[in-house]
């Protein structure tokens, strides 16, 4: 069932229009049926595997809380359990291949499908939120939750199932032990969001990717120098509004639910620093590296040597951090090479604390900063080329990048849609605001809302929608 889909939308309706008649306690029990329905909905075996990760995460957590003399071993086997079910699943499609091969050696043929549904729905971002759980129970953050229910729901909860955001359980089972009342002035900001979502999803991101023509990023590709660059910009685009444009969406879905869901982006094109612009994209995965990997690992090296400069405190975190980023990923080749070079711009914009204070970016002059926004874009650029490709294309289209000359008929389409996208982000940008359109006059905003229908009806009806990048990640 996809998220822009009709039967999303009736979906949606059915649950809502029975969701405001039962209190609060009953209201979870809904949210949980519906949850697991919806997994149901892209396999059965879904939603077996998620209950199983579910009963052991509640089981080991309850143990956390229970039992100090043991709680390592506890932990250690909780985190165990959700790392190799992760790995396992993340890589099925290899080790599936190899074994299909094997049973066609063998004169058996008639069992890839029956393999392929093992391939779970957002176990990528529920297994984070689980490890993120036990470690936070273990260092005393947050009580093991004690109703089955409530952490079922903070597991399952469908709005966040198919790509996240990555929740704390700190910040959403409170929401579950309250009434969630959903005011006119939490409408407004769950439709606007909704509507920003549409817009970035459907008429940005789905248009720009009808836009690249279907070699541009494989090995015969012959897209060179000037043609190089635009296509990789286009598809950098439609990676972020595609994402962001899911994210906005499914939070103002939860939004009529009357449960806040944390964003993940944040105008990340207008970044000054690779620190900052992992503060504004895929922010809840930011965190997570962040709270989990990078900061136990420097205070692990700072115990060895309290010497805040030296190298190796300065270097292995951000490194070894976005290493674990490329794991999670895939962890092929590409994705490796993707995130060691992430956490090696991360590394060497901690290089002049050697010699003089950390200075931040928002003081440097207005010309710096744009300067430092162009730098971080077109690097961050060209590393997004393995994140598509695998290691001998990305060496192909990197060489192709520095080449001269490409000709290539500019499509108006291209600049019509990356405008908006940029305007979008500029206004929640320049007022520190996501929902800034609630500012404007009431006619602006119908014309607006009006706008933005019109044009998603008239995008709707040409039936091209593009899958979500991160949809079943």
């Amino acid at each position: 069932m996809s998220i822009t889909s009709f039967s999303f939308a009736l979906f949606i309706a059915a649950i809502l229009l029975v969701y405001y008649f039962l209190s609060p306690r009953a209201q979870n029990y809904w949210l949980l049926i519906a949850s697991y329905a919806f997994c149901i909905s892209w396999a059965w075996t879904f939603a077996l595997l998620l209950a199983a990760i579910t009963l052991v995460n509640y089981v080991v957590a309850r143990r956390l809380d229970t039992t100090r003399s043991t709680r390592r071993r506890w932990l250690g086997f909780g985190i165990g359990v959700n790392v190799f079910t992760l790995l396992v699943f993340r890589y099925a499609e290899f080790f599936v291949a190899e074994l299909v091969a094997l049973l066609r050696a063998w004169g058996i043929t008639g069992v890839t499908g029956a393999l392929e549904i093992l391939l779970p729905l957002g176990l990528s971002f529920y297994a984070l939120q689980a490890i993120s759980y036990l470690i936070d129970v273990s260092r005393g953050q947050i009580q093991a939750e004690s109703n089955f229910v409530d952490f079922a729901l903070y597991m399952a909860y469908w709005p966040k199932l198919v790509a996240g955001p990555i929740e704390r359980a700190r910040t959403f089972l409170p929401q579950l032990k309250q009434p969630r009342v959903v005011d006119n002035e939490q409408l407004a900001n769950s439709f606007t969001l909704i509507v920003v979502g549409l817009v970035r999803k459907i008429v940005i991101a789905d248009s720009l990717a009808s836009l690249i023509p279907p070699q541009t990023f494989q090995a015969g590709s012959r897209a060179h120098g000037a043609e190089a660059w635009l296509w990789l910009i286009v598809f950098y685009f439609f990676l972020y509004n595609d994402f962001a444009g899911y994210t906005s969406l499914v939070r103002g879905v939860s939004g009529l639910f009357g449960i806040a869901l944390a964003p993940n982006f944040n105008a990340p094109f207008f970044a000054r620093s690779f620190s900052e612009y992992w503060t504004r994209w895929h922010m809840t995965l930011s965190n997570w590296l962040r709270d989990y990997i990078f900061m136990p690992l420097s205070r692990a090296l700072l115990r060895r040597n309290p010497n805040p400069r030296n190298l190796l405190n300065l270097s292995v975190p951000p490194i070894v951090t976005m290493l674990v980023c490329g794991v999670w990923h895939g962890g092929t080749a590409n994705m490796l090479l993707w995130g060691g070079m992430h956490g090696a711009f991360l590394f060497a914009e901690r290089i002049p604390a050697f010699w003089r204070p950390h200075i931040p970016a928002h003081k440097f002059p207005a010309w710096r900063q744009a300067l430092a926004m162009l730098s971080v874009f077109g690097l961050t650029l060209i590393v997004l080329v393995p994140f598509i490709m695998d290691v001998p294309t990305t060496w192909s289209y990197w060489q192709r990048l520095v080449q001269f000359g490409g000709s290539f008929a500019l499509n108006a389409r291209v600049l019509i849609l990356m405008a908006p996208a940029l305007a979008l982000d500029w206004m929640q940008y320049h007022y520190q605001d996501e929902l800034v359109w609630l500012r404007l006059p009431r006619f602006a905003q119908a014309g607006l809302l009006a706008a933005a229908i019109l044009v998603l009806f008239l995008i709707l009806q040409s039936d091209s929608g593009v899958p979500f990048v991160y949809q079943g990640f």
